[in-house]
């Protein structure tokens, strides 16, 4: 496999952790029944809180919260949250609104 390919994997598993993250923390939702997730958008991580605690659960390292983005740089690790909050920023499931208008 190209080194190209596993980077584009690597950040895929990453974002997907993050959304993960984003959802454990409350910032997006999941759907329980379609398991899509949304309430993203693009102003509400601008809170500094956010990044203060994100930040502190990033340093704990393999003992915190998201092991997975302890040897990240801080700013990719930041950027990847942003990117997974903005990736979902619907107001509510698809399938359920879709299901809910027929």
């Amino acid at each position: 496999m190209g080194h190209a390919k596993e980077m584009m994997i690597e950040h895929e598993q990453n974002l997907a952790a993050s959304t993960a993250y984003l959802v454990s923390k409350g910032y997006l939702q999941q759907c329980p029944y379609h398991e899509q997730v949304y309430g993203g958008g693009y102003d509400d991580l601008n809170d500094g809180e956010f990044y203060r605690f994100a930040m502190a659960d990033r340093n704990r390292g393999d003992n915190g919260p998201v092991p997975w983005a302890a040897e990240l740089e801080a700013r990719e690790y930041t950027d990847l949250l942003k990117e997974a909050y903005e990736e979902h920023a619907a107001d509510e499931c698809s399938w359920c609104a879709k299901h809910r208008d027929e």
